[in-house]
């Protein structure tokens, strides 16, 4: 804490760098939060999530099993947690995903279960053992414009497409959303009930794998804002954004005289390679029009004020300190031995 004799500067420094806990005190922040916690602006709030693989090698290079494998693991973390899917995109060292989330700590189960299922499934296959991913997923809420959602679908539709890896989305032989969406149709895959297998094992070493793998199923739900439209104008306009990527693409490699890599060079890449072409994009707030954007941060400003305030007193020894809901509190902080 810092004592500030200049009450002209307060205001200033409140809006720019904390919050006042009381006359005459502050808690001064420099810069920004090293990581922000998670936030939701409201729930239900739609959500872009982004993971890249460690290194950004290609250990989610499709293959049948490995994309039966990962869309099981998308299912059942789905399942265990009720969070709503609607568009997913698994390329060969990321994947992207649109999905809807009651609360902050759903979002964190979802992802947790997501991640270390396929850090253990897919290790199995590649012989990669810890994480397959490389720090925290990115989360970005998006507005509950038609056009800002119908812009982000765009956007994972067009995996695979815009990298210049295929043709069209739909010819990506990875899991991807663009086929499901197009046929209507739920995404397929697997899943393996490892600690019944191993509890078999334990009394009979002949347990097989397939005794204990059931098929499942990843149901990909409309937008937000598609959810009030027939099915068949669902799918229309789903149709219409993929014809929109594929005449775009098509041009794009006419312009430029090149040729999309092709799946089966796709799929001759050794999973341990890492890639050539990582790029670190700054990660928005948001997703959402300047006007939406401006009230969104408002809401986020007014969070994060409460959450830093909170988070000071903690750190101080209150353990009485009141968060903002729908949060996750940082640890409590540590306590010295008592010296007899």
């Amino acid at each position: 804490m810092s004592s500030w004799r200049n009450e002209k500067n307060w205001a200033k420094t409140q809006e720019r760098c904390g919050a006042r806990l009381n006359d005459g005190c502050f808690v001064v922040f420099i810069g920004i939060m090293a990581r922000n916690p998670r936030y939701l602006p409201s729930p239900g709030a739609l959500v872009e999530i982004t993971q890249r693989t460690i290194q950004g090698r290609f250990l989610l290079k499709p293959s049948r099993r490995l994309n039966a494998v990962v869309a099981g693991c998308f299912a059942r973390a789905q399942k265990n947690t009720g969070a709503t899917v609607h568009a997913v995109a698994v390329l060969s060292n990321h994947f992207h995903l649109l999905a809807s989330f009651d609360s902050v700590e759903q979002m964190a189960s979802f992802a947790c279960q997501l991640k270390t299922n396929l850090s253990k499934e897919i290790g199995r296959l590649h012989d990669w053992e810890g994480s397959l991913f490389a720090g925290r997923y990115r989360s970005v809420p998006v507005s509950d414009e038609p056009e800002i959602q119908l812009q982000r679908l765009r956007y994972v539709l067009s995996q695979g497409a815009k990298e210049g890896l295929v043709l069209s989305p739909k010819d990506w032989p990875g899991v991807h959303c663009a086929g499901a969406l197009a046929n209507d149709q739920p995404l397929a895959g697997i899943w393996i009930d490892r600690t019944s297998l191993y509890r078999a094992r334990q009394r009979d070493g002949d347990a097989t794998e397939a005794s204990f793998t059931e098929e499942t199923e990843l149901r990909l739900a409309p937008l937000p804002c598609l959810q009030e439209l027939p099915a068949v104008e669902q799918r229309s306009v789903v149709l219409n954004v993929i014809a929109a990527i594929e005449a775009e693409t098509l041009e794009r490699h006419q312009e430029h005289g090149t040729v999309p890599l092709g799946i089966d060079l796709i799929l001759s890449q050794d999973p341990h390679t890492r890639s050539t072409r990582l790029r670190a994009s700054p990660r928005p707030y948001f997703h959402a029009s300047r006007r939406v954007f401006a009230v969104l941060m408002e809401g986020f400003r007014e969070f994060i004020s409460s959450y830093r305030i909170a988070a000071a007193r903690l750190k101080s020894g209150d353990l009485t300190a009141s968060f903002p809901g729908n949060c996750f509190p940082p640890r409590s902080p540590f306590v010295a031995a008592v010296s007899s």
